[in-house]
């Protein structure tokens, strides 16, 4: 069983290590995931000198490593906790919005002529209760009205059509989500900044910021650069050293596993239309046909904190022939993990702090909504007012007392919400 994303099979990583960097810039773009190289793609093409430090192998974080689902992503809080937060104005402009996530993503693919396997299949939500499935029947009858999402709900004598699951009391058809392949679409991501006139520096980190009067003197181990703008787009992987966004940010770590090749009559009938899938639980479970329609693909939350590979893939396993019996014996033939940031509000953030630019907090939900959200952080950055304007704009980005960013508490907790799924609370 290897050790690694499925996804590099076909998109290895790059290691070669950088020798020098400027010494200035107009723009340091902290972190080389989606959010990043968006932001650096558009500030590039607007004429500004600009470097991304990617403190890692590029492509190492969770923009390659995750599941390759893309959709509005509604179901963090639903529209009754964005209400109970923000209000019904507010929440009907940040549904709107969040509805065209995959639109806009779309049309870009198409624009920059990148080939990422993406496929606007739907993604299937089952439920795992009677109570869950009218649960979502009333949620996708308050997106319909609030925004007209593309959805249907699929009683339980007609799940066959779409899942060859069998403990499901029903569930929900998304028609506006896809799929694609995330380690094609981050290397694609990465040439085009690089054609732009972009510099990308894998392994090296931003040790130290600190800020003059104007500028930013920031320190890497090839030396220092100073910036006259610095975005911060480091999500699941803030560090330390950029204190007020490390203890704005719950890192999770989310694992997955891909099957070996499955006989096509087999992935036919667990996977009948190739949606991307999901269910009811607390404990989140994604599962997905690969792109090529041979394997399929399921992560959920990981073990713990750390990376632990033999724990992560029978967890992921046993949680798998759960779902699917037919797969219970079935090979495994990777097993990989990476950090996901959730923020204390279940909200993705965008803005500036203390001089800081940044973009983060996407829930575990970030393929299409980094790449949307780095493209405005970028206008933003220009002073594009209207290219650059976010329902999302304003959010207050919480924290706790106490918290440094240091999640040690939440293996407790997603022990618990395990627990409870047993029990079908």
């Amino acid at each position: 069983m290897k050790q690694f994303p499925y996804w590099w099979e076909h998109a290895p990583r790059d290691a070669a290590r950088p020798q020098t960097q400027p010494q200035k810039i107009d723009a340091a773009i902290i972190g080389a995931g989606f959010s990043g190289l968006s932001t650096a793609l558009i500030l590039a093409r607007a004429g500004l000198s600009v470097v991304v430090f990617e403190a890692g192998q590029l492509g190492e974080g969770a923009s390659s490593r995750n599941g390759g689902m893309v959709g509005p992503s509604f179901h963090k809080l639903g529209i009754t906790g964005l209400k109970a937060q923000y209000g019904e104005q507010k929440t009907n402009e940040i549904i709107r919005e969040s509805v065209g996530f995959v639109d806009f993503l779309q049309a870009f693919l198409k624009a920059e002529n990148i080939d990422a396997d993406f496929s606007r299949v739907g993604r299937f939500r089952g439920a795992l209760k009677p109570d869950h499935y009218d649960k979502m029947a009333r949620e996708l009858e308050s997106l319909q009205e609030a925004c007209g999402v593309s959805g249907a709900m699929v009683p339980r004598h007609e799940q066959s059509a779409e899942t060859g699951a069998q403990n499901f009391f029903g569930g929900v058809v998304y028609h506006t989500d896809g799929g694609l392949h995330p380690a094609k679409l981050h290397d694609a991501l990465a040439d085009r900044v690089r054609q732009a006139g972009a510099t990308i520096l894998p392994f090296t980190p931003v040790e130290h910021l600190e800020r003059s009067d104007t500028q930013f003197k920031l320190t890497t181990p090839l030396g220092t650069i100073v910036a006259d703008q610095v975005a911060v787009c480091t999500n699941g992987y803030t560090g330390a050293q950029f204190p007020e966004f490390h203890r704005r940010v719950l890192p999770l770590r989310s694992a997955m596993i891909a099957t070996e090749p499955l006989p096509s009559e087999l992935m036919a009938r667990l996977m009948p239309k190739g949606r991307m899938c999901g269910d009811s639980r607390r404990i989140v479970a994604y599962y997905r046909p690969s792109p090529d329609g041979t394997r399929i693909l399921f992560g959920s939350r990981a073990t713990g904190l750390k990376d632990n590979p033999a724990k992560n893939a029978r967890l992921l396993h046993n949680s798998l022939g759960e779902i699917f019996p037919d797969l219970k014996n079935v090979a495994i033939s990777h097993v990989w993990s990476g950090l996901v940031a959730y923020s204390f509000d279940h909200a993705p953030h965008i803005g500036s702090r203390d001089g800081l630019h940044f973009a983060m907090g996407y829930c575990g939900s970030g393929v299409a909504r980094a790449n949307y959200f780095g493209q405005k952080l970028a206008h933003k950055i220009l002073g594009n007012e209207e290219e650059g304007r976010s329902s999302f704009d304003g959010l207050p980005f919480q924290t706790k007392a106490l918290y440094s960013g240091n999640p040690w508490f939440m293996p407790m907790v997603l022990n618990w919400h395990r627990l409870a799924d047993k029990l079908g609370l």
